[in-house]
This record gives structure tokens, sequence and C-alpha cells, in this order.
């Protein structure tokens, strides 16, 4: 890992170009890191959810409330079902 110190203060020298040129080279590699599923995937994903969405668009915020608490006792039975074995 670079010395942040020196790294800091040779941005600092940076011209506002340079700077700018900098600031998109991060927020390319920012995007990188977050992107865990290829762009390319995204519409498929959201083909299909959208029975999923249009199942909860109809659902009061207490059924929402009630499959939230369902999902967390699942992963706790699986978790502790786990540190069973």
């Amino acid at each position: 890992m670079a010395d942040m110190q020196a790294l800091k203060s040779a941005v600092d020298e940076l011209s506002p170009q340079e700077l700018d040129e900098l600031y998109r080279h991060l927020e390319a590699r920012r995007r990188q890191l977050w992107w865990i599923v290829p762009e390319e995937n995204i519409a498929r994903l959201d083909t299909a959810l959208k029975p999923l969405h249009a199942e909860a668009a109809t659902m009061t915020d207490a059924e929402i409330d009630e499959s939230i608490d369902a999902a967390i006792a699942e992963v706790r039975r699986e978790r502790k079902a786990k540190s069973d074995l």
C-alpha cells in the first residue's frame, strides 16, 4: 500500500485538469467495487423481480413487517442449525 501522506501530497500538487482525471478514475474504480452483478444482468434481474414487486405493492405495512420478521427468523434458524452441527 502506498504511503497515504505522500499520496495526499501528490494529489495536492495536481492541476485542476489532472485532479478531474483522477476523480473520474476513482469514480470508475469505486463503481467496479460496488457492482457485484454485471451491468448487462441488471435488466434480467428487473424482469425476474417484477412479480415480486407487484405482489409487494399490494401488501399492507403489517404484511411487509410480518414477511421481514419471518425472513429474519428463517435466517436465524439456519444459522442455529449450522452452529449445532
